[in-house]
């Protein structure tokens, strides 16, 4: 990785936590009520819940990540399914792809 890129990865980190602390300030109490396991899991949930609500996308991560355990195994999947699975969440075509990108992206880099 050339210099450039790992300064710009250290200043991302850095305003990622800034962004942290002070949401941690101003909502010291704020519980999330996305159910998961791993950070993968509140990442894709989190990118279901537009339009949603997080009721909803529990019950529909419950299949979701039996089906596609791993960003691998989402990354690789067939779209129709994954449409088919998040359909109840609304937006279904715009979110499974971007659900199957992310993954990727996540596996890539």
């Amino acid at each position: 990785m050339e210099k450039a890129e790992q300064t710009r990865m250290r200043e991302r980190k850095k305003r990622a936590a800034a962004v942290v602390e002070a949401l941690e300030r101003t909502y010291p109490d704020a519980l999330c009520s996305l159910t998961y396991r791993k950070d993968y899991e509140l990442l894709i949930s989190v990118r279901l819940s537009a339009q949603c609500t997080d009721a909803r996308v529990n019950i529909v991560c419950r299949e979701l990540f039996a089906r596609f355990p791993t960003p691998e195994s989402m990354a690789d999947c067939d779209l129709s399914e994954l449409e088919k699975i998040v359909k109840p969440c609304g937006l279904f075509r715009t979110k499974a792809k971007n659900l199957r990108d992310a993954s990727r992206m996540l596996v890539d880099e």
